[in-house]
């Protein structure tokens, strides 16, 4: 049997839970934000989510795209690389770096992308969209640094490359050899470096290196200047004193020059590192009390400056004034992913531990997106009848609704659990039903976004399973201890019943499709049929002896077989009406107990 499933989207978290990198593609409308081991695509314009195709081997560390938006790469957490068709979502090849790659950034013509490799830094060629034998081209390792690195960037024309270290320093290096040029060191800040950004070229010197921007986790930020020699000082100002070879290193300094494609861009700014020299403009600091600096981006076009805080703030400055735009607080963890768009109209936020994504317009001040999982996990999830949302319950106690077309969660039940949601059932398409640890099960009214009525057990119990009746009328729930199961009227409440006969945790209940008949698995390896409609004497005298812990069952369409699942990794099909064995599928090396 040929099964033609293809992925659509992922549901119930939108970023998380690594601090991976957020990006916006070239035009800033689509966001790419990864999720444990594959990423989602969401269109800010449409507000629809895309799941790509493929997966990782881990949950993904970092990703880059290439301008031209051809080109994905992914790593994960085992340092295992991606190259990825981002149009087709097809792998074209598989890599592996041998130190930590945190950091993946594409030079701005696409040619080359940078890794951090460890401490170091390795240049590649990009490889091709075609697959080849050997795509992956090293052209060159940097060192220099020592400690992690936290942030690569390129320079306008991707002729030098900068790189910040958690050694207090950023340095400069330039893509091609450059004969008499010494790497370059910034040093000078107390704390770990969180970024280092080239500024705005402004004026004359447009495609002149001139300004540096670092910043540190205590909140300073560095400005530093490149100074010219003297003598160069005197051929800016007079460049009719020097030969046509050297002019052409100033853009605009002759009219071929300007009109002339930039095929060789790198010999603009790395030739004018050996001109001059990098000193210490100016100081800015902006610390927030009990946090530090989590993750910074700037945006040199439009002067721009955002930093995050572990306290989950963040703030938008305009440099190189360093005035401040906006102070804004996001959540109460920590902010660890942070982009800008092209037009840096829109900042995107990330907070793995709460599996929040924020995308925040700064002028209207208001919320492009804002979406948030579960903070601890998933724990059940149920379809609607009408297949219109979906509803999940975690382990934060929270009941959330998600729209089963764009994959975005639209509510967050107002009432929680105290303790993990470990069942959830729809009685009609807008009644909900959720049991948790806390012993209570709580029924939702969809219309309106509130619970209005809550059941509890005579005795303190954990429940871990739940189900409603056909009608829609009568609510069960099986405990973890004690190891009963509890019946209750969902229109007054009451409890009707307590069927005992387990003798271990209750891990399912599941009413017959077409009548009253209710079926429960148990860890004390049975599984029962329950008539609820009859003597109490006569109830849960069917059981089915297992030789492990019953785990799941399910009912089929017709209500004449039950399936169970077995600790071992069996599925045992039972013919209900006279409780014989009717086969069993042996699933020992693919669903074995914890898959």
């Amino acid at each position: 049997m040929k099964f033609n499933y293809k992925l659509t989207r992922q549901c119930g978290t939108s970023h998380g839970p690594k601090p991976s990198g957020l990006l916006f593609n070239s035009s800033g409308t689509i966001i790419l934000s990864p999720t444990f081991n594959r990423i989602q695509t969401i269109d800010l314009i449409t507000h629809s989510t895309r799941t790509l195709p493929f997966e990782a081997r881990g949950n993904i560390q970092t990703i880059a795209l290439s301008p031209d938006d051809r080109l994905l790469i992914v790593v994960d957490e085992n340092n295992h690389a991606l190259l990825v068709n981002f149009h087709r979502g097809v792998v074209l090849h598989r890599f592996h770096f041998k130190k930590p790659a945190n950091i993946v950034e594409f030079s701005p013509d696409g040619l080359y992308f940078a890794v951090s490799y460890g401490k170091h830094i390795q240049v590649w060629h990009s490889p091709s969209l075609r697959r080849t034998f050997a795509p992956m081209v090293l052209h060159r390792t940097y060192t220099g640094l020592h400690s992690e690195i936290t942030s690569i960037k390129w320079s306008q024309d991707g002729s030098v490359i900068l790189a910040a270290s958690k050694d207090n320093t950023a340095r400069l290096w330039t893509l091609q050899t450059v004969e008499n040029y010494v790497p370059i060191t910034l040093s000078g800040h107390k704390h770990p470096l969180v970024g280092a950004f080239f500024g705005k070229c402004i004026g004359a010197a447009k495609n002149n290196l001139d300004t540096i921007f670092t910043i540190s986790e205590d909140g300073s930020l560095y400005n530093w200047k490149f100074d010219l020699d003297e003598d160069e000082t005197d051929k800016h100002l007079n460049p009719s004193s020097i030969g046509d070879t050297a002019v052409d290193f100033f853009i605009g300094a002759t009219s071929s020059v300007t009109n002339a494609p930039n095929y060789n861009n790198d010999q603009n700014q790395a030739h004018q590192l050996l001109k001059g020299s990098w000193s210490l403009h100016s100081k800015h600091f902006f610390p927030q009390p009990r946090a530090i600096v989590t993750c910074a981006t700037f945006s040199a076009q439009n002067s721009l400056l955002i930093v995050t805080y572990s306290s989950g703030n963040f703030g938008l400055y305009e440099l190189p004034s360093c005035d401040n735009i906006h102070t804004l607080s996001l959540s109460s963890f920590p902010i660890q992913s942070l982009c800008i768009n092209k037009t840096a109209e829109w900042l995107a936020f990330g907070v793995p531990q709460s599996n929040q994504l924020l995308v925040w317009e700064w002028r209207s001040e208001s919320y492009i997106l804002k979406q948030q999982g579960h903070a601890y996990g998933m724990r059940c999830m149920s379809y609607s009848p009408d297949g219109v949302c979906i509803a999940t319950g975690g382990e934060d106690g929270k009941v959330k609704l998600w729209n089963a077309t764009s994959g975005f969660s639209f509510v967050t039940l107002p009432s929680h659990h105290t303790a993990p949601v470990t069942a959830i059932s729809f009685a009609t398409p807008t009644v909900l039903l959720s049991a948790g640890l806390d012993g209570v099960v709580k029924a939702h009214d969809l219309m309106r976004y509130r619970h209005f009525r809550t059941f509890t057990a005579p005795t303190p119990a954990q429940f871990l399973c739940l189900d409603v009746d056909r009608s829609g009328e009568i609510v069960v729930a099986g405990s973890n201890d004690p190891f009963q199961i509890f019946v209750w009227n969902l229109q007054t409440g009451k409890i009707l019943d307590i069927l005992s006969g387990h003798n271990g945790p209750v891990s399912q209940v599941q009413f017959h499709p077409m009548k009253g008949t209710l079926a429960s698995a148990s860890w004390d390896g049975t599984m029962r049929v329950w008539d609820l409609f009859t003597e109490k004497k006569t109830k849960g005298e069917e059981s089915v002896e297992h030789t492990s812990e019953v785990v799941c069952m399910a009912w089929r369409p017709d209500g004449k077989v039950i399936c169970t699942g077995i600790l071992s990794g069996l599925l045992q099909f039972w013919e209900v009406e006279n409780m014989t064995l009717l086969g069993e599928i042996d699933g020992q090396k693919d669903i074995a107990g914890g898959k």
